[in-house]
């Protein structure tokens, strides 16, 4: 059990804006720093990456600036950024400096490299006195290779240990393992989770203010007229999109990330926060149910991948909340297996077309079908085994879900990155 401490801890991190836009500053950033060693300003950028990380950032606003997408965020990582500070590393960027890129004839060129499933960014910077190049691999912020004047400077195998944890093993996981673990676990072992839900609730609050698709505001206009009420669903939904317009529409405040996605652990805790603090349940209860939705969304993203052409926002994260808010409606392993099963059954055909202020839109969606398929599981209603894309077991969907992603659905996100270049 205490692995799944360890898990969760491991993939929880801080991420300004959408983690692709920081993850290829993250990239420049570091290549910069090895090109500049030896002073000189920055001349040129190329930036070679996956098509799951080109789309996710393509239409992504950067933290800080009134800007958007792949070429801003690489110049402002190279020039401004602070990769120390890993993901965070546009935290010292201001529109003032992306003004002053905008006139300095820096040099940008993107390629994707179609033979990369997982996440890959490989950003080389050449500059007046020298020249770098940085790795990004597997994770947004994991740096496993850097070169300075063409010589390997720094290797992640190299720094590997015989002590190094081993990879988690998914396979083994069950439900039922999640929710015992959260059930029994101490206090103190998942106090961190409290981190994940203060940060993102802080995000909601300066969401909350009016930005991005404004989702919460409009949901006050509709409400006053009689179209929406105020239940606890739709106080879920308002606060869920809140954080999600404000962090798609980069504002410089951070999110707590889950799998390498902001968007992933706003609504993996927002809408079990929201519901948990409606009924009047105690932080410690609520944290652990925050904790078992953190799992089932690191579990899911395991098999569909980090950067999928399926919404991982709403089948991962939000698959997190049904579990959580079923937890929180006193239910067990056999109604968490449903809700995911529900999860999928409802929202499977949903894609991924890049992190923009529209994944509020599907966030709003998510947060209904989270609660749906928590209502449907407490109510005794179970969707058989075997219908569609459901399997024999909560487990078994998961990965069935996993097949879509990225056996039916492999050529889709070259279709939607055709569609984005063509800007029609």
């Amino acid at each position: 059990m205490q692995a799944y401490t360890t898990l969760l801890k491991d993939e929880m991190k801080p991420a300004l804006g959408v983690t692709e836009v920081g993850a290829i500053a993250l990239a420049a950033s570091r290549a910069a720093a090895e090109a500049t060693a030896g002073g000189g300003k920055v001349c040129s950028i190329r930036m070679t990456m996956n098509g799951g990380m080109y789309k996710n950032a393509f239409s992504c606003a950067i933290p800080g600036t009134d800007e958007i997408g792949c070429e801003m965020s690489a110049l402002l990582g190279a020039v401004y950024g602070d990769w120390t500070l890993g993901l965070e590393c546009l935290r010292p960027v201001t529109q003032a400096h992306a003004e002053e890129l905008k006139k300095s004839g820096i040099q940008t060129e993107f390629a994707v490299d179609e033979s990369k499933d997982e996440i890959y960014i490989l950003a080389e910077v050449k500059a007046e006195n020298g020249e770098g190049a940085a790795l990004i691999e597997t994770f947004h912020s994991n740096i496993t290779k850097v070169w300075r004047d063409g010589k390997e400077v720094f290797s992640a195998a190299a720094q590997q240990t015989k002590e190094e944890k081993p990879e988690f093993d998914f396979e083994s996981m069950t439900v039922a393992d999640m929710v015992q673990y959260v059930q029994t676990v101490d206090a103190e072992e998942i106090a961190f989770v409290q981190d994940m839900i203060d940060m993102n609730c802080a995000l909601a609050e300066e969401g909350a203010k009016g930005v991005g698709l404004r989702i919460g505001q409009t949901m006050d206009v509709f409400r006053e007229k009689g179209v929406l009420g105020d239940d606890m669903i739709t106080r879920a939904q308002h606060l869920t999109t809140a954080a999600m317009d404000a962090r798609l529409a980069g504002l410089p405040f951070p999110a707590m990330s889950i799998v390498g996605s902001g968007s992933h652990g706003i609504l993996c805790s927002m809408p079990v926060v929201s519901y948990g603090r409606s009924i009047g349940a105690d932080e410690d209860t609520i944290r652990r149910a925050v904790a078992l939705s953190g799992l089932v969304t690191i579990y899911s993203k395991h098999y569909t991948g980090r950067l999928s052409a399926l919404c991982g926002c709403v089948l991962g994260g939000g698959s997190g909340a049904a579990a959580g808010i079923v937890l929180l409606m006193g239910g067990g392993a056999a109604e968490v297996s449903a809700a995911m099963d529900h999860m999928a059954a409802n929202l499977s055909g949903m894609i991924c077309d890049g992190g923009s202020t529209g994944c509020a839109l599907k966030a709003y969606a998510g947060v209904h079908s989270a609660f749906l398929s928590a209502m449907l599981a407490m109510n005794g209603t179970m969707i058989p085994h075997h219908f569609g894309v459901i399997g024999s077991s909560a487990e078994q969907t998961a990965k069935n879900l996993g097949r879509i992603s990225m056996e039916g659905m492999a050529p889709m996100d070259k279709t939607i990155i055709s569609i984005m270049q063509d800007n029609q």
